[in-house]
């Protein structure tokens, strides 16, 4: 069961001296301003139409669509079981009017477009049009105003298309526009519903169908009534979109009362025919959201614009309509000026093509000949109306005041041909100067070639407009002289559009030039030689880059972009050369610190150092480096001998601060050895004999001799830094003096032990072997 229910938003005054239509603001604002759909685009589709057509028997097949599950959209499941009842609008068969004024779904269904962006979709139905109760006025009312607010709006007929159907609409649509102040055309989507179609053989049913349809009732030609074919045209500058879809019979047991909308009585064509009505208007690729102005309308917006609708319809701003019995009394005096404007017509017609254009002066003409025969035509028809249908206008006056406002209509028509056939003609113009510049995406031409393109381009533009213009031989063209005119002026325009892209492309490239200068000039020190031959290469490069970004290829002597591009070339070349020294001279600067990071990164603490040969090795990674650093061996002979000058020069100073550095180290580890030693000899009193009998008992005395001398070797070595080599003067120079140290520890040991008789011979002690490369 559907949730929710129709309920009344506008209704007609009842009371006399009350507004003629009252807004429910109460109701209407529990369905637009509730919380789930507040804010959101609205989608609004109305069904109108005659009394007793089946309106709210349609919707509720919309309702039943609109909240099924998406896989039943899908599937055609949607439609329910077949003994389910039919539930939502209230609706019932039989001859009396059901709905009136304007109903709302209550419960607004919230789904989703093509693009994932959430809508709520709104169902409207309408009272219907023509019953014994309400008049022409309310009518075109109630229709204008549901055609305002939907973006969908079904014009429920019956059996076909007629004329009078047509008549009407056009008078609902007219009445709408009055309220409107819609931009462009009124209304968005007008679809003719066409019930119970019975010559399927002819059209079949459904869009494709009522398509066929729609297009035999809509089509214009010169054999068209004037007066019908106006209808055609209104209706189609009213609506962005007018479709038709034919349905079938739904099948007898409908007639029956106690009918309930099961779909076990309806036909299966009836069936079909909704599988492919309903999803075509409420699929997500299918919704069409109310727009007004091309804005998006929200259910806020919705409710401001029933309350302006209500309040415009309610005042003078709009007239009432008369009834169409009042309408037809002056169908005598509609009949001659009809025959008389249509003689006029006729003979405009027959002169005036609809794809060419002609002069004002020749326009002109063509309306005072065909005016002149239309007067003479009312004038003997108007005197055949009968005097209580004549009306004060019904003079030859009025009718001629009339037919010369018609000049101003084909006036407008031809300057609209002209404005769109020189439309065309620029179109010409521009499409033969976009050839050109398409593939670069500007314009960049030598100025004799942009001359040439221009003669071109204007011959094109010409030739589109003389076919389609008609001006007697001889007669002067104002008009192709303004086309020619304005050409002319979007050449002087398109020639400063070119001088500036010339400019630019000179700009560009020169800078081409000095980022390629740079590019060489960054990856070595340059000779004033290399410099000139990188100048010459550079210029070729330059001059070739600018000849690309031109939109033709040609290549003339007298070009002064290029004359200037080359001169500022120039300019930039003594710059380059008068910066070559400080730039060599940064180059060596460079190096030099590039080398001493290299160094310092290897060497650590200043008190470090190094095998003399490992800091031979260290200056001849760290050129290498220098070299990779300053692009390897791009250098120029001339500076990369003077960057190596600087090198070799700060390797001799770094060979004297290693040395020195060699020498603390050799000391520092020295001194490190004795100290610990005259630590553990130092005598005192009768714990030193204590002490000196078990060390020479024990022969602990060479003992600490080799653990002291290794803790001296690691102190040196915890300076040293790169590549360990065996010959080194500075490591056995250490060596030679700890073992020089150590027997002036030894000997007066010895000497003691020997007096006391433990120890005969020297080669008792431990062998003294301490080197540790």
């Amino acid at each position: 069961m559907e949730r929710g229910e129709g309920i009344q938003v506008v209704k007609l005054g009842e009371r006399e001296g009350a507004a003629r239509y009252e807004l429910d603001e109460g109701a209407l604002r529990r369905v637009l301003l509730r919380e789930d759909v507040r804010g959101l685009p609205v989608v609004v589709v109305s069904v109108a139409g005659a009394y007793r057509g089946g309106k709210s028997f349609i919707l509720n097949f919309f309702l039943r669509y609109l909240n099924a599950s998406r896989k039943s959209q899908l599937d055609g499941t949607w439609l329910g079981e077949e003994d389910e009842p039919l539930k939502g609008f209230h609706w019932r068969g039989g001859c009396e009017r059901e709905t009136t004024g304007i109903h709302l779904w209550s419960e607004p269904i919230i789904t989703t477009t093509e693009n994932g962006k959430k809508v709520a979709v709104l169902l409207m139905d309408t009272q219907g049009t023509f019953d014994s109760e309400t008049t022409i006025g309310q009518n075109s009312t109630i229709f204008a105003f549901s055609t305002l607010i939907s973006s969908v709006q079904i014009y429920n007929l019956y059996g076909n298309i007629k004329e009078d159907d047509l008549q009407h609409l056009q008078l609902f649509a007219e009445y709408g526009s009055l309220a409107s102040e819609t931009q462009g055309k009124t209304f968005q989507t007008l679809l003719f519903l066409i019930r119970d179609w019975t010559y399927p053989f002819e059209h079949p049913y459904g869009f494709t169908g009522g398509s066929a349809l729609l297009c035999k009732k809509l089509q214009l030609n010169r054999n068209v009534n004037p007066e019908l074919r106006h209808v055609r045209e209104h209706l189609t500058s009213c609506f962005e979109d007018i479709k038709c879809f034919l349905m079938p019979h739904p099948g007898l047991t409908v007639e029956h009362p106690n009918f309930d909308g099961r779909i076990s009585g309806l036909t299966e064509n009836f069936r079909s025919a909704l599988l492919n009505l309903v999803p075509s208007l409420f699929d997500p690729k299918h919704l069409t959201p109310k727009k007004i102005n091309g804005v998006l309308v929200s259910t806020q917006d919705l409710f401001e614009y029933f309350q302006k609708y209500v309040n415009i319809f309610n005042s003078d701003e709009v007239p009432q309509v008369t009834s169409i019995c009042q309408a037809t009394a002056d169908a005598c005096l509609l009949a001659a000026t009809r025959e008389a404007r249509e003689l006029y017509s006729q003979h405009m017609e027959a002169h005036v093509r609809d794809n060419f254009s002609v002069s004002n002066a020749t326009l002109t003409a063509w309306h005072e000949e065909a005016r002149d025969q239309a007067l003479r035509c009312f004038t003997k028809k108007k005197n055949l109306i009968p005097f209580g249908n004549k009306t004060q206008d019904a003079t030859p006056r009025f009718f001629q005041e009339e037919l010369d406002a018609l000049l101003s209509l084909y006036l407008w028509n031809n300057d609209k041909k002209v404005r769109d056939t020189m439309s065309l003609a620029a179109q010409a113009y521009e499409a033969a100067v976009s050839r050109v510049s398409a593939e670069h995406a500007r314009l960049c031409l030598h100025p004799r070639d942009l001359d040439e393109l221009h003669a071109d381009a204007l011959r094109q533009a010409l030739e589109v407009f003389s076919a389609s213009r008609d001006v007697p031989p001889g007669q002067e063209d104002d008009k192709k002289f303004e086309l020619t005119r304005k050409l002319q002026q979007r050449y002087k325009h398109l020639c400063v559009i070119n001088e500036q892209n010339n400019k630019s492309s000179v700009m560009e490239v020169r800078e081409v030039y000095v980022r390629r200068m740079k590019l060489e000039m960054d990856q070595s020190g340059v000779s004033s030689e290399r410099l000139s031959t990188l100048h010459r290469d550079a210029v070729d490069f330059a001059t070739t880059s600018f000849y690309a970004r031109r939109n033709l290829p040609t290549r003339r002597d007298d070009d002064p972009h290029l004359q200037r591009l080359l001169q500022e070339m120039e300019d930039c070349f003594a710059e380059f050369k008068q910066g070559i020294v400080k730039s060599n001279r940064m180059m060596r600067q460079m190096a030099e610190y590039a080398y001493n990071n290299y160094i310092m990164s290897a060497w650590g603490p200043q008190t470090c150092c190094f095998h003399p040969r490992a800091l031979e090795d260290l200056h001849n990674e760290a050129v290498t480096e220098v070299n990779k650093q300053l692009h390897g061996d791009g250098n120029e002979d001339e500076n990369k001998a003077a960057i190596m000058e600087v090198l070799a020069r700060r390797f001799s100073e770094l060979k004297m601060t290693n040395e020195y550095n060699n020498e603390r180290a050799v000391e520092q580890a020295f001194n490190a050895y004795i100290m610990k030693m005259d630590k553990l000899t130092r005598p005192s009193g009768v714990s030193a004999l204590v002490f000196a009998f078990f060390t020479i008992l024990q022969f602990s005395l060479a003992f600490h001799h080799e653990e002291t001398k290794r803790a001296a070797v690691q102190e040196f070595n915890h300076r040293r830094r790169g590549t360990p080599y065996d010959q080194d003067p500075y490591y056995d120079r250490l060596v030679q003096n700890i073992d020089a140290a150590y027997g002036n520890y030894s000997s007066p040991v010895m000497t003691f032990l020997r007096e006391l008789g433990f120890c005969r011979d020297q080669a008792a002690l431990p062998a003294n072997n301490t080197h540790n490369g």
